[in-house]
């Protein structure tokens, strides 16, 4: 069946660089301009339907140093990430706790302290429980935070819902609904509240224009050092 016009044509292509072959996402579309991304999902190239592959290849090479130094960041990032493992540390609302599994038949994760105890038949399960631990806890939590901003602000109560993205804290759909990331249960409770701030302005400026960032700023006044710390920490989180 031939492809409509209106749909994007994604194909996986790859970059030479210095010997190495880097593989892109390329996706054509109805978009004007050329768009290059990197995020932990890899490599995404956007750009109008009409562009030649020469273009494409012009364009990527006049961006390798951005490339490399982007990619080199999210290399590092991935090697300070947390493994879910015997005696490593997670945090929970900003608070360090040590992960002690106990061979046992039966799966169970319980808090005691600082201590995590994680009861496990198998190593390769232990991850898995640790991040539904955290997941159980997330989905109240979180949707308080944004109740409480929502109700600060006035006007739409959003519908909530949990997200699992690698690459996004939260989102604002274009009917109301708002996904919070469950990963930021790990963060301070502050953390937490700015994202919450964030994608509940959104539901008044659907942009990020100076506007929406003053409402962000009247229902998160700290909003500034919540930015920075999820800039600087945030890749952490990502169990």
């Amino acid at each position: 069946m031939p492809q409509s016009d209106k749909q994007p044509y994604v194909k996986d292509d790859v970059i030479h660089v210095n010997g190495q072959e880097i593989p892109y996402r390329l996706t054509r579309s109805r978009r004007r301009t050329l768009g290059l991304s990197v995020t932990e999902a890899g490599v995404r190239v956007n750009v109008p339907k009409w562009v030649t592959q020469e273009e494409i290849n012009l364009f990527l090479q006049e961006r390798i140093q951005w490339l490399m130094r982007n990619l080199e960041k999210i290399e590092q990032n991935r090697r300070e990430q947390p493994v879910l493992s015997h005696g490593e540390t997670v945090f929970y609302l900003g608070i360090p706790l040590q992960i002690r599994v106990a061979p046992c038949l039966f799966a169970d994760v319980r808090r005691n302290g600082r201590v995590l105890w994680v009861s496990s038949p198998d190593d390769a399960s232990v991850a898995e429980l640790v991040r539904d631990w955290f997941r159980e806890r997330a989905a109240p939590l979180l949707e308080r935070r944004l109740m409480i901003h929502a109700r600060l602000q006035g006007g739409r109560i959003p519908e909530f819902e949990l997200s699992d993205a690698r690459t996004q804290w939260g989102i604002c759909h274009p009917d109301g609904r708002i996904r919070l990331n469950w990963r930021l249960v790990q963060a301070p409770l502050s953390i937490i509240d700015y994202v919450a701030a964030h994608e509940v302005s959104h539901l008044v400026h659907a942009d990020h224009s100076p506007r929406f960032w003053q409402q962000v700023e009247r229902l998160c006044p700290d909003s500034d050092t919540a930015r920075q710390w999820l800039n600087r920490h945030g890749h952490k989180l990502m169990i």
